[in-house]
């Protein structure tokens, strides 16, 4: 079993630009002047000044309306000049690559003038708001022929006329994977396909995406050869078939609004995996997009911007001008700020690929999204434990990896548990969680070659779990820990071995029968088992994921990491860095700049408090300092760099081959380069 995967496709992907814009610009019919202060000049200048080498600008916004004199229409009535044209040209100057976005199922004026295209809800209703609502998605459905072909005639005519490097294509997903119109009720029916099954909604919607995107794609080429497309929100189940019809996956991810800390770091682990370029997409935004007013400091995208090139992504940064079209200077000097910092990085970034020794094995339906609570929980618990891993569906090549963590919502049918038990065969280790034990639908325990058998969920939640300190890794005496998602019950037998004993309530709190201010005390041990190993085997009899991510319990990481060290026992990386930290490998192949070498982050997500109304916010950072990291890379290392800091770092070499390194600071981010030093 290999110790390492490093993806080939991965470093051998385009050079793409680093450090984008994404230049958001809606504006409704009540905006009576748009553009007025645009001067091409002053806007090219600027993005350039701020270190930004591409950008997203507006052919076509949500609300219906080009920014261009466009054939089709309408163009924004506010408009008296080619917007459009206009900031192409000045980045053209300024060598910035330009890419024009169009909003597709999202149009406010085509759904107040194509009711027959609306996507209609399975309780017959539909997306327009009320008469006395703002719209918020006025959701279209791809069934409707003359709505695709409309979309492709405009995407043909902005990027025929105007030298363009790529096309972005926004809402490409229909709403929700499902649609009860009378068009996608006939074409389902005719295919023998139940409109009213999820699983049939969500497998029609899948191929009415890839038919659009396919025919969109072959368009857009055909009248600009070599032009990029793009499509937004890809980060969900079925992206590999959906990946043969795009250039780049961009992951929407403002954190301080819905998408939060933690859906980054695991959806750009499944997008990468692809063979595609990825950048991760965060805001200049306080809050949310169009939060006119709201602006990050300088400090708050130094660390999430860190975050995204150390998982091998590329950067890309929110903003919206307000309908004058003028960049505001105090938005591109922070911008400008963030920028620098990734513009000094970039040569031991192009081409570096993540370094990787596990997988995170989810699955779901087509377009449902894989960041679920549990998911993230689990990439919690990998990412503080500094495991280095990938996000992966059950049919792809999880077999390279020499650790596999079955998410507690993964769906294993009897094809998937052979091949788990042919890879625990061949040498590969499992973390089985909660029902992944399990055939799907059924009682039946796939582990029972281990000693593993299922007795059904646990009526009790909390249930309990009895561990000793050998367990939690603690110097506490034995405990009843509570189990808050509640367990299922698994015994054991030879060769697997109990580490961790499921415990029980005298009764679950209810009306007729409760106890002080929560749940009853623990009552009895059971004859089952809350975790066990066995021969390159761990199961953890309840949601881990779910748990820790909602509750944080630091018993179930300990837990977690007590089973890692057993079938993880020289993983790439160790640290004492704090556990808020992320530490990441990445490599880079040799060229005729630099020797093969590989590069460790480690950034520093140091928190302020959070109250009840507002998201974490990094913007006040507590430097590490005496950091160690274990290394144990893919390849033979005698020189140590801190390239941020710009110092050599002494090299300790362990008895068994180990390198250890010292950071004796780090403020947000550092990079240290081990390579080798050439005779």
């Amino acid at each position: 079993m290999n110790r390492f995967w490093i993806d080939p496709a991965q470093g051998a992907l385009p050079r793409r630009p680093w450090r984008k814009v994404h230049l958001d610009f809606h504006n409704s019919q009540h905006i009576p002047h748009i553009g007025e202060r645009f001067n091409a000049v002053e806007f090219g200048d600027q993005l350039a000044a701020a270190s930004v080498d591409a950008i997203v600008v507006f052919a076509k916004d949500m609300h219906g309306y080009f920014y261009y004199p466009s054939a089709y229409g309408p163009v924004h009535p506010g408009l008296r000049f080619d917007l459009l044209g206009a900031q192409v040209q000045a980045c053209r100057a300024r060598n910035i690559a330009v890419y024009a976005y169009y909003c597709t199922a999202w149009d406010n004026h085509l759904a107040e003038h194509h009711p027959e295209w609306l996507l209609v809800k399975r309780d017959r209703t539909n997306y327009l708001p009320k008469f006395n609502e703002a719209p918020s998605w006025t959701a279209l459905c791809l069934a409707h022929e003359d709505f695709v072909q409309l979309m492709i005639d405009h995407a043909v005519e902005f990027v025929s006329r105007y030298e363009i490097d790529g096309a972005w294509f926004d809402m490409p997903v229909m709403r929700d994977g499902e649609c009860y119109c009378p068009a996608c009720l006939e074409q389902m029916r005719a295919q023998g396909l139940d409109p009213f099954d999820v699983a049939h909604q969500r497998r029609h919607k899948h191929d009415l995406h890839k038919r659009f995107i396919a025919r969109m794609t072959a368009a857009v080429q055909l009248a600009r050869p070599g032009c990029q497309v793009d499509y937004n929100n890809q980060g969900l189940f079925g992206l590999d078939e959906r990946v043969p019809f795009m250039d780049n996956i961009d992951i929407e991810a403002l954190p301080t609004a819905s998408w939060g800390y933690y859906y980054f770091p695991l959806i750009t682990r499944y997008a990468r995996i692809t063979g595609r370029t990825t950048y991760g997409m965060t805001g200049r935004f306080h809050q949310s997009w169009a939060d006119f007013g709201g602006l990050k400091l300088p400090a708050q995208l130094h660390v999430e911007l860190a975050g995204i090139v150390a998982n091998g992504a590329r950067c890309d940064i929110g903003d919206q001008p307000p309908p004058h079209a003028r960049l505001d200077p105090a938005v591109y000097q922070v911008i400008g700020e963030a920028y620098g910092r990734i513009k000094a990085l970039e040569p031991w970034l192009e081409g570096a690929t993540p370094v990787t020794e596990a997988a995170l094995l989810v699955s779901g339906l087509p377009l449902d999204p894989p960041s679920t609570e549990a998911n993230y929980g689990l990439a919690k618990l990998l990412v503080e434990s500094r495991v280095q891993f990938d996000v992966l569906e059950p049919h792809m090549a999880w077999e390279r990896y020499r650790l596999v963590v079955l998410s507690e919502q993964l769906v294993v049918d009897a094809t998937l548990a052979e091949r788990l038990q042919a890879y625990m065969a061949a040498g590969g280790s499992v973390i089985a969680v909660d029902d992944s034990g399990r055939i799907a639908g059924s009682e039946a325990s796939w582990l029972e070659p281990w000693g593993l058998t299922y007795h059904g969920a646990s009526p009790f939640k909390p249930a309990y779990l009895v561990a000793d300190g050998a367990t939690t890794g603690t110097t506490l005496p034995a405990y009843e820990f509570a189990l808050y998602e509640g367990a299922s019950r698994w015994r054991t037998v030879a060769p697997a071995q109990s580490i961790a004993t499921l415990g029980e309530q005298l009764f679950q709190r209810s009306g007729a029968h409760y106890t002080s201010h929560a749940q009853s005390p623990f009552d009895h041990a059971t004859e089952y088992s809350a975790a066990s190993l066995a021969d390159r085997l761990a199961h953890i009899a309840f949601p881990i994921g779910l748990s820790y991510f909602h509750t944080g319990y630091w018993v179930y990481r300990h837990l977690f990491q007590h089973v890692l060290k057993t079938l993880l026992r020289d993983p790439l990386l160790e640290s004492n860095a704090p556990l808020s930290t992320e530490v990441t490998m990445t490599h880079q192949p040799a060229t005729t700049d630099h020797a093969e070498r590989c590069m460790v982050h480690v950034v520093n997500w140091s928190p302020l408090r959070q109250s009840p109304r507002h998201p974490t916010f990094y913007e006040d950072p507590i430097a590490l300092t005496d950091v160690k990291v274990v290394v144990r890379p893919p390849m033979q290392v005698t020189k140590a760099r801190a390239v941020v800091a710009g110092i050599d770092l002494p090299i300790t070499l362990r008895d068994n081959g180990d390198i250890e390194i010292t950071l004796s600071r780090v403020p947000v981010h550092e990079m240290v380069c081990l390579s080798r030093e050439q005779a």
